[in-house]
């Protein structure tokens, strides 16, 4: 998979991960094992966007 792929996967859009800032506030590239990683690390956008609007439904039917 392309760094693009995993970020479709994760929900983000495309060219999400591909640029950075340094100290100074300077775009920089980010390389694409960078990219691999944080995109494993990173959370699916799809699914907290499940999970939030569950609890949302949830706590509806206890609202007195």
């Amino acid at each position: 998979l392309t760094p693009t792929e995993c970020e479709r996967l994760q929900g983000f859009p495309d060219g999400w991960t591909s640029e950075g800032l340094t100290k100074d506030g300077e775009k920089v590239l980010i390389s694409d094992t960078q990219r691999y990683k944080a995109l494993g690390n990173a959370v699916t956008t799809n699914v907290i966007e499940v999970i939030g609007l569950q609890l949302i439904n949830e706590l509806g039917r206890f609202h007195v």
